[in-house]
């Protein structure tokens, strides 16, 4: 329980404001775009719905977004007064389906054209958010933007509530929706099972000793996998499903392990008298995994059937969190205080075959990484000063999106 605790600490807990968005780079040369309102009823839901999609279409980066809100009939194919010098309308009219749900129809014209029309329809409206990814997300694929799969998936992230409570929740990658998928106990390191964000792992420090637990959200039913002495975490799922990458410390030294779902067997990877965690696969035959040989938190590979250990990261101090995507890898790093005017912490880039090295952050402390499925984005938080955001890179844009947090201590995320 001790080294759990301790690790918990190590990769540290956030505290979050009000939701909102802030862009890092300049839009000054993207044609303008006005989002307007053209609901027969304007309420409290279709100004949400405004915010939210003012956010999104940002992100997409292909527009310079007005974010002043307006209302105009639907039918109209040019923006109203207040937006008379937007070359680009996003319309969007919200109406009540009779049972409960809602009929969004949305269309793009640009200088009185139609270019994209399309209806949706929402059963939950607490869902809202998720109908304005899915529809930028349409826009952005119709006018032929970089594939962005990741908008309409679901963050996993846990919530430290208390000393000995923590929350799993269920979130869009704003934070816009959240929704509580175990509370009551001391629960750690969600993970999703399954690219159809099903089912997921989570580690309980409820029972005697950690846990490892999978969970499925259609059912609701747990099933316990393995229990270890002093930590048992679950931090990467190979792409079919198959095979966990797992911390475990049965003899009080936290290794690597890979644990095979279909034989539920394990095998140990890393045999190390300090500390070897947080292991992801890099490929079908070699993990990645943060150790402390250096004297300090680094990063290192082996390939499973081999005992050799290769150093990956040679830049900064206390490298405790990264991600990878193929032969790319993102990684935290302190930085140097003469430098960064403290204990900076950002987030490089690196590609495992050339030795550049791409910063992406450059202030504040950044933590927790974790690449998209595609490779196109990374997720990530961002503690400055009293403010704590979460974060997005989207790497082929060359911008980074900041949401600040309203959910308390996060202790781990996971796209």
């Amino acid at each position: 329980m001790r080294i759990i605790l301790v690790w918990i600490m190590i990769i540290g807990t956030l505290w979050g404001t009000d939701a909102t968005l802030e862009v890092s780079k300049g839009v000054e040369s993207l044609p303008k775009l006005a989002i307007e309102d053209g609901s027969l009823q304007t309420s409290e839901v279709s100004q949400k719905f405004f915010k939210i999609l003012v956010a999104d279409m940002n992100v997409i980066s292909m527009f310079n977004v007005d974010d002043s809100y307006a209302i105009n009939t639907y039918e109209n194919l040019l923006p109203s007064n207040l937006h008379k010098d937007a070359q680009y309308l996003l319309h969007y009219r919200l109406t009540n389906d009779g049972t409960g749900g809602l009929k969004a129809d949305i269309k793009l014209s640009q200088n009185g054209t139609d270019l994209f029309t399309k209806t949706y329809m929402l059963k939950q409206t607490e869902m809202l958010v998720f109908l304005s990814h899915t529809a930028a997300y349409d826009l952005n694929a119709k006018l032929g933007g970089a594939p962005m799969d990741w908008m309409k998936r679901k963050v996993l992230l846990t919530r430290l509530t208390s000393q000995k409570h923590a929350d799993i929740i269920a979130a869009d990658y704003t934070l816009s929706y959240q929704k509580v998928i175990l509370s009551g106990g001391m629960y750690g390191f969600a993970k999703w099972a399954n690219q159809e964000q099903t089912d997921l792992y989570y580690t309980s420090l409820t029972d005697f000793k950690p846990t490892i637990y999978k969970m499925s959200l259609v059912n609701g039913k747990r099933e316990k996998l393995i229990s270890s002495d002093g930590m048992a975490v679950c931090s990467d799922v190979s792409e079919d499903g198959k095979r966990l990458l797992m911390t475990l410390a049965p003899e009080g030294q936290p290794d690597v392990y890979m644990y095979d779902t279909i034989t539920q067997s394990k095998i140990r990877l890393t045999d190390y008298s300090g500390i070897d965690v947080a292991g992801q696969f890099l490929g079908d035959d070699t993990i990645a995994f943060v150790s402390n040989r250096m004297g300090y938190p680094n990063i290192f590979s082996k390939k499973m059937n081999s005992n050799a250990i290769t150093q990956l990261v040679y830049g900064g101090k206390n490298n405790s969190s990264f991600s990878t995507y193929k032969d790319f890898l993102v990684y935290k790093a302190r930085e140097n205080p003469a430098t960064y005017g403290g204990n900076a912490f950002n987030l490089n880039l690196i590609s495992l075959h050339s030795n550049s090295v791409k910063r992406l952050t450059a202030s504040g402390d950044n933590d927790f990484p974790r690449f998209s499925g595609d490779g196109e984005a990374i997720l990530f938080i961002k503690q400055e000063g009293s403010q704590s955001s979460v974060g997005v890179i989207r790497l082929g844009v060359n911008k980074s999106f900041i949401f600040p947090l309203k959910v308390g201590k996060i202790q781990s995320i996971d796209w």
